[in-house]
């Protein structure tokens, strides 16, 4: 089940892109649970009250407040949530990657390329979902790839650490985690003999540390720093795109 929110103060708009989404869906097989909205300030609140969303259709220009300023706000509740665009101005395309947007869609919308992208946004949320599980004391945690920060590890014990706060910690090795880590689309690297780090989490890097996103800095080894440097090097590469 994939949740999508559909933000257009045009009743017309919204409705189609709900039609839409619901064809392709039974198209695809793939179970699908939309809301829509009128106005961006109502789908900020349904954020805040705690719903989550995969994927998130915005427009830019609506009435009751502008798309951009919905995004900031949207942004600073849920890093991870897909963002597209739907609009007929197309003048706001670099504020709207500095945000973070999966892709844009222009007014008209044509159904070919609808259908398209939104594919590959499923596509995209299906490699984000790979789950960590482990044991500690006869209960099993499964807490989602994508919102692991970073593996401590401390003697027998491993620490994990999200956003805000400690999320967990268990009995183990921490070769042993980066092994199972590495069958999933999330790519952990191994910075150090203690850490293994989220690669989206890294807002920075030196020859000798690393630092998230959320200020936290951690040391890079010095026999580790040649093999993270190449992996980091390949993973950003990867990712660079020309438009």
């Amino acid at each position: 089940m994939i949740k999508v929110a559909i933000c257009d103060d045009e009743n017309m708009i919204a409705s189609q892109i709900d039609n839409m989404i619901l064809r392709i869906c039974q198209k695809e097989n793939i179970s699908v649970e939309t809301d829509v909205f009128y106005c961006g300030g109502s789908l900020e609140k349904e954020i805040l009250l705690g719903t989550k969303y995969d994927l998130i259709y915005l427009d830019i220009r609506m009435k009751d407040g502008d798309g951009i300023t919905t995004a900031k706000n949207i942004r600073k509740m849920d890093e991870n949530v897909l963002l597209i665009y739907v609009s007929g101005y197309d003048r706001y395309l670099m504020e709207l990657f500095r945000l973070d947007v999966f892709t844009f869609i222009k007014k008209p919308i044509d159904a070919e390329l609808f259908a398209s992208t939104f594919l590959d946004a499923h596509r995209k949320i299906g490699n984000n979902r790979f789950y960590f599980v482990f044991r500690y004391k006869n209960t099993e945690y499964k807490i989602p790839c994508i919102e692991i920060l970073y593996f401590e590890s401390k003697g027998r014990k491993i620490n994990l650490y999200g956003k805000s706060n400690k999320m967990g910690f268990f009995n183990g090795k921490l070769s042993d985690v980066e092994i199972q880590i590495a069958k999933g689309k999330i790519p952990f690297l191994r910075i150090h003999q203690s850490f293994l780090v989220n690669y989206h989490y890294i807002k920075s890097r030196s020859r000798t540390e690393v630092t998230l996103t959320t200020g936290t800095k951690l040391p890079i080894s010095e026999d580790r720093q040649k093999t993270f440097g190449e992996q980091y090097n390949k993973i950003i590469g990867n990712e660079i795109q020309l438009f």
